[in-house]
């Protein structure tokens, strides 16, 4: 994909990066877990894992590079997705969620662009679309520029202390103990079902009252599958392999096909917001070809949802 800073080479007076080097970028490493591991250390892993996948993809972001953005938001994905899991067990302190909620709509506005100038309009047949595909990646450029700021806002440096924190020392203990009877004190092997097993219900109940064509409800299922596929791979050293790869299979499937359909929600509202801005006949023809696509394939989810209802995982 060509990323943002590739753009910028082609524009000297953009006023992007032009002499370094984009470095690669960073997907999840798997989290390694043991037996003898009680919940609370399980729960480290993950959290620090997670914490390296985003802080690892900073220097791209910071060079403007697209998929060093989305690898980072990922990572951020999957620290919410564990966070929300432990929130019984270990509740974030409401200033810091708050703080990971700001990341993840910095992250995510931007991405909405990336994906809608890199791969939404081009997959639109019809007339020209250039000047539109344009607008997008001039939006999408200004929004990387401003990660910037927000990567040296003090509060981001403050978020990646905190979370450092929370997990390096455990702070989620009580006057630095556990109670006896605390889940976290427990092998993982043993504390992990209960955890698993709430993932599940909750994308069963979300597909159990699905409207598939209702995008707010897709995306809701969306990331219910999310939720569950993530708690599958935190824990994936302590499941049995076979199983565990065929529901996480399962899940991505089912990911892909509402991913492409919550894209081309997003899109038809981002065109949306260039419509407010100044008529566009490419719009709309865009958005009216979107909403056709999506109707069509919504029809075609019925057998990936079905899949989930027969998937089991503990």
């Amino acid at each position: 994909m060509e990323t943002i800073l590739q753009r910028n080479a082609a524009q000297p007076d953009a006023g992007g990066p032009h002499d370094t080097a984009v470095p690669a970028p960073v997907k999840a490493a798997p989290v390694r877990l043991t037996g003898r591991m009680r919940l609370e250390e399980a729960l480290q892993c993950m959290g620090l894992n997670c914490l390296r996948q985003i802080q690892a993809n900073v220097p791209g972001v910071l060079l403007q590079d697209v998929e060093s953005l989305h690898q980072m938001r990922v990572g951020l994905r999957r620290l919410c997705a564990l966070l929300d899991m432990f929130e019984d067990q270990a509740p974030l302190p409401g200033q810091v969620r708050e703080s990971v909620e700001w990341l993840s709509g910095e992250l995510g506005a931007t991405r909405d662009w990336d994906v809608l100038a890199g791969s939404t309009l081009a997959a639109i047949k019809g007339p020209d679309l250039d000047k539109l595909r344009s607008i997008a990646a001039q939006r999408a450029t200004t929004l990387h520029r401003g990660m910037l700021k927000t990567l040296h806002d003090p509060r981001y440096a403050q978020l990646t202390m905190q979370l450092n924190g929370w997990f390096q020392g455990r702070q989620w203990r009580q006057r630095g103990k556990l109670p006896k009877d605390s889940p976290l004190a427990a092998r993982a092997r043993d504390a992990m079902a209960p955890l698993l097993r709430k993932a599940q219900r909750r994308l069963r109940k979300r597909i159990g009252t699905l409207d598939e064509q209702d995008a707010g409800a897709r995306h809701r299922v969306r990331i219910a599958a999310k939720k569950a596929r993530y708690a599958a791979e935190f824990f994936r050293d302590l499941l049995p392999g076979r199983r565990v790869k065929q529901y996480v299979r399962t899940l991505s499937g089912l990911q892909d096909k509402l991913g492409h359909l919550n894209d081309l929600a997003v899109a038809d509202r981002l065109l949306g917001e260039v419509e407010a801005g100044a008529p566009s006949p490419e719009a709309r023809y865009a958005r009216g070809y979107l909403a056709g696509t999506g109707e069509a394939e919504s029809r075609h989810l019925r057998s990936a949802l079905d899949a989930i209802e027969r998937l089991k995982m503990t």
